[in-house]
């Protein structure tokens, strides 16, 4: 398949660095080049996308004809260094050690099989066997790339939703490139999973330059590992697993070169960073600190003239990367980074409106409580109630606007998009306050000061979003190497002491993603813990009843939009009988039966968002193949999964545009290009009025949240507002 010509491409470069180049032992070579050729293939995305996009070429068959023939190249160059003796094929012999592990201890050899047998592989299975059906990815990470694909360009399109425009692009770059070679959306999931891979391997290198012994690298790398919102990210459609990879490069690279001077080094040092920020800008946050300090090393140790090369050189690569974006977004919107606030395309402000020392105070205890939640509502309460009074103490509402978006609120949500990291948030702080109290060791505590002041920025410079715990991951890299340093060279302890508790922690979220369930984790789970909701939302008036009906004594009825909180919190007995009664009512029958396995495929590209599952399900056997759909939408929101279900029943699904949209868009290119429409699909039946001829309208179908419209002749008409 196509596909398998962009990780081809990563294998031939990784070939060349490891053939061409010796740094330092093989397992450390091996590590090194690979994240080198991710890098190399990352610029190497950047170039076809905003070449062929000029041309208004990027389709299936230039990027065929482009990976192809740069494939072509590599395996050329390497047959040619081999036949002048400039290299030798050979020496990819001593990768069978590797494979082997020779030379590593028993005990290593067993943790490393472990993770590979119960992390690495089967997220490698979940990337590629489960459909995208990430909620934020549907909305605007996918439905953009969708969009992308059809205008054969990357410039700016007409949509409901901005968001999809103007923010960072390139883990969707990668992602439009599987899917033009590939045709499908099948290995969208390997995008995240192959950062998880890579970060892996550069962060048990960064272990290594601050002095971890192979115990030690390893340690580091089950750190993050087993990092829950990681696992979680590394086989959905989101982004943040990019971003942090290309963070901990940024901050391995930098050191590395701070060792000794190296061209290469230095180009992956930069091109780490402006490809971690064109991917999301939450990664130049964190890397301030650390940019200041390697700028204060580089200065001291190599003297102005070198240091001067090397800020024309990354702004030189800043330019490369980000100028064709940032001129499409100034060109639409007058800005370079988003709509201004006058503007009518404005959707969402995230930078904080007002900064102080209170307001910062404010946002970093409450970025670092979506990292306190346990599966206990008792104490998250608790701690809630305690970081308000803590609030009100120093005369901030906590729910300020200026430096909030969402409500405050102490939960554990094993969610993708906000899934604490509690424990490895602990071991972090600890092992902080414990390096402190050791003499010395300034290299560590230096780390240690970038590390703190990256989260400090993070939470002064943005407003705080209950989301955050993934956007914060650059945070919980550097934490690995601090866990590793205290346990390792400081206090020298064995690692597998750490290691073990790690691993079995956080296997359960391998397999019991509720996005994504291997085996029903989720449901064992919350019977064993006796797991309730804190409030129960009835579907139609039958069903409420039912909810009245038995579980009247535990939950309050009438409530407000046939959502019941529960009148007390209950203890473990209390909520075992809760638990058995919704159990027999089949509150959780979703949750037993939703597998990978067990669900079809259709089903699980919504279970992020099962609403839209049920109405647009049965809409799907009143669509012909090969039909175009106008989206008309009064709510700013995505269709990806909607094309992608269309997808898995018809060979030639058609396409889906924005049919309705802000009059402003008008005027782009791509809103010039003919699209003609078969049906409707609308989230407001009133938006038809004035705007679809009767005579014109075939049929109407209408689910709870959505209606589809069979038009009796395409129409090309758009509705303006």
């Amino acid at each position: 398949m196509s596909f398998f010509l962009l990780p081809l491409s990563v294998i031939l470069i990784f070939l060349l660095f490891f053939l061409t180049s010796k740094h330092s032992g093989l397992y450390s070579n091996i590590r090194r080049y690979f994240i080198l050729s991710l890098i190399t293939n990352g610029g190497v995305v950047v170039l076809f996308n905003e070449l062929f996009s000029a041309f208004n070429a990027l389709n299936s068959q230039s990027a065929i004809l482009f990976w192809s023939s740069e494939n072509l190249v590599l395996a050329g160059l390497l047959l040619y260094l081999n036949q002048k003796k400039q290299i030798q094929l050979a020496e990819l012999a001593s990768l069978k050690q590797v494979f082997k592990l020779n030379g590593i201890s028993k005990t290593n050899k067993v943790i490393v099989y472990t993770g590979l047998l119960f992390f690495v592989l089967p997220l490698l299975f979940l990337a590629v066997y489960s459909p995208p059906n990430n909620y934020d990815a549907h909305w605007y990470h996918l439905t953009r790339v969708l969009l992308w694909i059809d205008n054969e360009n990357l410039n700016h399109f007409p949509t409901q939703f901005s968001q999809q425009l103007y923010l960072n692009v390139f883990a969707e770059y990668v992602t439009l490139d599987t899917m033009l070679l590939s045709e499908s959306d099948r290995y969208i999931g390997l995008v995240q999973y192959g950062s998880y891979v890579g970060s892996l391997a550069a962060i048990s290198l960064l272990a290594k330059r601050f002095g971890a012994n192979a115990s030690g690298q390893i340690l580091a790398a089950t750190f993050l590992l087993t990092l829950p919102i990681g696992i979680f990210e590394s086989t959905s459609a989101q982004v943040d697993l990019v971003a942090c990879y290309f963070f901990i490069c940024f901050v391995y690279f930098g050191f590395d070169l701070l060792e000794k001077r190296s061209v290469v080094t230095l180009v992956a040092f930069l091109t780490a960073l402006s490809l971690g920020g064109f991917t999301k800008y939450t990664v130049f946050i964190f890397a301030i600190p650390f940019t200041v300090y390697f700028a204060v090393r580089l200065l001291s140790q190599y003297g102005f003239v070198y240091s001067l090369k090397v800020l024309l050189l990354s702004l030189a690569i800043l330019l490369l990367t980000f100028t064709p974006f940032l001129l499409r977004n100034y060109n639409l919107f007058g800005h370079i980074l988003s709509p201004p606030l006058n503007s009518r395309l404005f959707s969402e402000k995230i930078p904080a409106d007002q900064h102080s020392f209170s307001f910062t105070i404010s946002n970093v205890i409450k970025n670092a409580s979506l990292h306190m939640g346990i599966p206990s509502t008792g104490v998250n309460l608790l701690i809630q109630d305690k970081i308000t009074n803590l609030h009100q103490s120093i005369g901030v509402n906590i729910n300020e606007p200026a430096i909030s978006i969402d409500q405050f609120s102490v939960r554990y949500s094993v969610h993708e998009d906000m899934m604490p990291n509690t424990i490895h948030f602990w071991l972090i702080g600890l092992s902080i306050i414990g390096l402190l109290f050791f003499k010395g060791r300034w290299k560590i505590k230096w780390l240690i000061l970038c590390a703190v002041a990256g989260f400090v920025l993070f939470s002064t410079l943005l407003k705080f979003q209950l989301w955050s715990s993934r956007t914060q991951m650059p945070f919980f890299a550097v934490g690995a190497i601090l866990v590793t340093y205290l346990y390792t060279q400081a206090l020298r302890w064995r690692t597998v002491y750490l290691i073990v508790p790690l691993l079995l922690l956080s296997v359960g979220f391998v397999f019991g993603n509720p996005n994504k369930p291997i085996v029903p984790v989720s449901y064992l789970v919350r019977k064993a813990i006796a797991h309730i909701p804190i409030s129960i939302c009835a579907t139609d008036k039958k069903e409420e009843q039912v909810y009245k009906k038995y579980l009247e004594d535990y939950y309050t009825f009438p409530a407000v939009e046939n959502c019941h909180p529960l009148k007390e919190l209950p203890g473990y007995q209390k909520r075992a009988e809760i638990f058995n009664i919704l159990d027999q009512l089949g509150y959780y029958d979703d949750v037993k039966s939703s597998t990978v396995f067990k669900t079809d495929r259709v089903k699980a590209l919504f279970l992020s968002h099962l609403d839209n599952y049920y109405s647009f399900e049965p809409l799907l056997k009143h669509i012909d193949n090969n039909s175009n759909i106008g989206v008309l939408y009064e709510k700013g929101l995505g269709f990806f999964h909607y094309w992608s279900a269309l997808n898995e029943k018809f060979e030639n699904p058609g396409k889906m545009h924005y049919i309705r949209y802000k009059r402003e868009l008008a005027t782009l290119e791509n809103a010039q290009k003919p699209f003609c429409y078969d049906y409707i699909l609308c989230d407001d039946l009133t938006l038809l009025k004035g705007f679809v001829p009767e005579e014109n309208i075939d049929t109407v179908y209408q689910e709870k949240t959505l209606s589809l419209v069979k038009l009796k002749s395409p129409s090309c008409a758009r509705q303006l507002f």
